[in-house]
């Protein structure tokens, strides 16, 4: 027990996640038969993560495209009155000489003509219905020759694969979650009750501790509040000043964001306080429990406001072999 620097903060746990993270899911029906990924794997935006087949979507292709070569053959060979109207010319132009000779009455030549206009115009009817005819078969080609892309799945951004959902062969409808990946950076997410979240404002900086790096101190800077708590709980994001840190996403911890501070005050290890406030604390050999009452405090220190003298020693670990009574030796460790 001794005289520092008191710090208020405002304490939440936190995890580690990507900053950007998405679910990549089929989009038509098909058997998985070629996997390229697994847990872990880092990848680029556009590299292929797994390929499905449908032999129905395969055959119908085919199908199509036998039908768009017919097509193209019929186009290419005109349209089926062409002869006719190539014939009628000539006769128009025979009948035509004819009555300019007056060899003909020009009554001939009119029905000729009348005949001639209609299968011009029939001629262009076929050939816009044999235009038609390719650009449709076409597009249903195309349109299946989409469908068979769609069938080799690839990544929306640059990242790692953290969740893979499914197994080889396996038959996927559409819309069926393949893998999540999450982008490279990280984040911390904390959960800050309600009554602290409005102490804090963004760029506050964080003092932050993952159980993975016990002895480690991680600094954040606050990146957002979320505006939507759930029960009673708000979630703020950080990002790491140093994001050479090895994080990895799933990591939890501890943070606390210092919003106060009090000089010359007694203090004692946060450590050193159990349930309900209460503290092992050394006299005359023997240890006793005293309730304190607790002012500022942090993940490392918290100030005394009443229940502690200072210079008294504390126990600061394995309090659990220890009980009021009992008789020990007093060993005494600076925590500055």
């Amino acid at each position: 027990m001794q005289r520092g620097t008191a710090l208020d903060s405002v304490y939440g746990t936190v995890n580690v996640s990507p900053v950007l993270q998405v679910i990549v899911k089929t989009r038509n029906f098909g058997q998985l038969t070629d996997l390229k990924v697994y847990n872990g794997t880092v990848v680029k935006t556009g590299q292929v993560l797994a390929e499905l087949t449908d032999d129905t979507l395969e055959r119908q292709l085919a199908l199509a495209e036998s039908n768009l070569a017919q097509s193209k053959i019929r186009h290419d060979l005109g349209p089926p009155s062409a002869s006719a109207l190539k014939n009628q010319e000539i006769e128009v132009d025979k009948l035509q000489k004819l009555v300019a000779a007056t060899n003909i009455a020009p009554v001939e030549l009119e029905k000729a003509q009348n005949e001639l206009v209609s299968l011009r115009e029939q001629v262009q009817n076929e050939m816009l219905v044999l235009n038609n005819e390719v650009d449709n078969l076409e597009r249903a080609r195309d349109d299946l020759l989409d469908q068979l892309k769609q069938m080799e799945l690839t990544s929306p951004m640059d990242g790692v694969v953290l969740n893979l959902y499914v197994n080889l062969g396996e038959f996927l409808p559409p819309q069926s979650q393949v893998c999540r990946i999450g982008s490279a950076k990280n984040q911390i997410v904390a959960n800050v009750n309600e009554e602290d979240v409005g102490y804090l404002k963004v760029g506050m900086k964080a003092h932050i501790r993952l159980y993975s790096f016990p002895d480690k101190d991680l600094t954040g800077t606050l990146a957002a509040i979320l505006p939507q708590g759930e029960n009673q709980v708000y979630p703020v994001w950080f990002s790491l000043d140093d994001s050479a840190q090895i994080v990895m996403p799933g990591m939890t911890g501890e943070m606390n964001v210092i919003v106060g501070e009090r000089e010359n005050t007694l203090t004692v290890p946060t450590r050193a306080i159990r349930r309900d406030n209460l503290v092992l604390v050394v006299v005359n050999g023997k240890v006793e429990e005293t309730h304190v009452h607790v002012g500022f405090h942090t993940i490392e220190k918290s100030e005394i406001l009443d229940g502690l003298n200072e210079g008294e020693a504390v126990i600061l670990s394995n309090q659990d072999l220890f009980k009021p009574g009992m008789r020990v030796r007093e060993l005494i460790t600076r925590t500055d």
